[in-house]
């Protein structure tokens, strides 16, 4: 039985004797409930059949003699003895209160007893646990623990868990987390319902494997990021999930692929993309110089340059030996190269050339990779034009607008009588026409101008001008147009009309920068993609807060200065 001797005198722990030996606790929570368990294993029970009892009387006393060692005086005293009782009793693995009896026990023994339940088996919980399906979500399996604890709680108590006491609940739980926990699950809290988790085991070879093979089909382009994490996660559990986490040591795998691969290891705009080529620091003018030395390759689109010898170039100067598809894209197009091409007034774009696009072909027949100069202006002189039914006139230069349909300039020859004929047709009655697959369509000569004269041979030569691309006529609160023949960079009126059109102190010397910076910006850009007969267009906007912006970017960062 159960003795109390004596509290500390600073009141931090206490002595009981427990069938005669004395055991000293913490005078706190879980110094009180040890003892109570250390008091309950030391009272004799008894045995009926294959049924172990514990006697409730016995039981009761141990309880009060802990928490009450002078004695209960109220009723709620005896409330809680009795209350802390049966939470110990079920702690311990004995159930609710019955009544035994003769011929069950002798008439003396008779009374209130508690039967000794059997713990939860393992290997029941064991065999549901194997059972628990993969979430679809995460690589781990999943089951309820409602689930187990029913399971337990029938084949220990014949009850379901919903059936069990608070305490009996207490005691499935507790034993089912401790079956759980040695099998590697863990318990969290989904809602109102704990659940049982256990991470799946990642094949982190398999994973790398699959990896690298799907790589190498992309050949080097950008790879959707969800499509790496599918495919790791394909290679590492046989399937793939919802949710874009991935564990710790496939996160590491995953990127030791994509690095040794040649890519980021960090996505950009959900795309896992090639690094790109590193130049080395300090060659912009070897690069430029080199670059201006290659030779252009006539094609029916104009002059090119082809990638091959771009790359030729560039590569040891980058000290690398191959470059991928999207990488020669992404070096074309920006860096110091692609500022080199642009200022060699190429695209920095790159267009397929088929072997009959060559002029002439150039003898590997295969198709090539060029860049194309922006500005393609054409100058046929037989190109002719004929509004007027049956009265034709040549057109040497043609320039259009194909964001607002209309001409930006157009040069017309021909007989007096044809030339009147086409103009009349042109600017009356507000017609659709047709130059090639392009649309016109004009109000009237209320936004041109028109310049004539007579040629020695009698004919006829009439020039029909936007006022937009006069520096005369032009009005500053409107987008203007350039012409470009193509023979300089940056055409000739580029700074004069922006001067004209912006209440800005702008230099002559500024306009490098400022062509660069508006190009940059979309506040240039480029007309029928930069074909046309004579001239090439390009469609300026005159909006002063923005470019005031590009001005004062320059000044801070001392490109240009006063």
């Amino acid at each position: 039985m159960i003795e109390f001797i004596s509290r500390s005198a600073d009141g931090q722990t206490f002595t009981l004797a427990v069938n005669g030996e004395r055991r000293t606790y913490s005078n706190d929570k879980d110094g009180k409930r040890q003892a109570v368990i250390d008091g309950l294993d030391a009272i004799e029970t008894i045995s009926v059949g294959q049924d172990v009892y514990l006697p409730s009387d016995p039981a009761l006393q141990v309880v009060a003699t802990i928490l009450y060692p002078a004695g209960i005086q109220t009723k709620d005293a005896y409330e809680t003895v009795c209350q802390v009782t049966e939470k110990a009793c079920a702690h311990v693995g004995y159930g609710e209160e019955v009544q035994l009896g003769p011929p069950q026990v002798p008439f003396t023994a008779r009374g209130a007893y508690r039967k000794k339940y059997p713990p939860v088996d393992a290997q029941l919980v064991l065999e549901e646990l194997e059972r628990a399906g993969v979430h679809s979500y995460r690589p781990r399996q999943e089951v309820a623990g409602r689930i187990l604890w029913n399971k337990a709680g029938v084949a220990v108590y014949d009850k379901y868990w919903s059936q069990l006491s608070p305490e009996q609940q207490q005691q499935i739980q507790a034993q089912v987390e401790a079956i759980a926990a040695q099998a590697g699950w863990q318990v969290e809290t989904a809602g109102q319902e704990a659940v049982y988790v256990r991470p799946l085991a990642a094949n982190v070879a398999g994973a790398e494997s699959r990896l690298a093979n799907y790589l190498q089909g992309y050949d080097g382009r950008p790879v959707p990021a969800r499509t790496v994490i599918t495919q790791a996660q394909l290679g590492a559990y046989n399937r793939s999930f919802y949710d874009d986490g991935l564990a710790p040591e496939l996160a590491a795998a995953m990127a030791g692929v994509l690095a040794a691969h040649g890519y980021d290891t960090e996505p950009e705009e959900g795309d896992y993309r090639p690094r790109p080529v590193a130049i080395l620091a300090g060659v912009e003018a070897t690069i430029a110089e080199r670059l201006a030395g290659l030779a252009t390759v006539p094609t029916d689109f104009g002059p090119a340059l082809l990638l091959r010898d771009v790359l030729a170039v560039v590569k040891p100067l980058a000290g690398v030996d191959s470059v991928g598809d999207w990488q020669a894209e992404q070096l074309v197009r920006t860096g110091m190269v692609g500022q080199a091409l642009r200022k060699m007034g190429f695209k920095n774009e790159l267009t397929w050339c088929q072997p009959y696009h060559f002029q002439p072909v150039l003898g590997d027949d295969r198709p090539h990779k060029v860049l194309l100069k922006e500005v393609r202006v054409q100058r046929d002189p037989d190109k002719t034009l004929s509004l007027a039914q049956g009265l034709a006139v040549y057109t040497p230069a043609v320039a259009i607008d194909d964001v607002d349909d209309t001409l930006v300039y157009l040069e017309m020859i021909g007989p007096k009588q044809s030339v009147k004929a086409n103009w009349a047709a042109l600017v009356g009655g507000g017609k659709v026409h047709w130059f090639g697959r392009q649309r016109v369509q004009l109000d009237g000569m209320k936004a041109h101008l028109m310049v004539q004269s007579k040629l020695p041979c009698g004919w006829s030569d009439v020039v029909l001008i936007h006022k937009q691309a006069s520096l005369k006529a032009v009005n500053p609160e409107q987008p203007f147009y350039l012409l470009d023949d193509g023979a300089q960079l940056i055409p000739p009126l580029f700074y004069p009309m922006l001067n004209k059109c912006l209440a800005l102190p702008l230099l002559a010397n500024w306009a490098d920068y400022l062509w660069e910076s508006g190009r940059e910006r979309k506040l240039i850009t480029l007309l029928s993609e930069g074909a046309g007969q004579g001239y090439a267009t390009w469609r300026v906007l005159s909006v002063l807060e923005q470019w005031q912006q590009v001005v004062q970017a320059g000044l801070r960062a001392s490109v240009i200065t006063f």
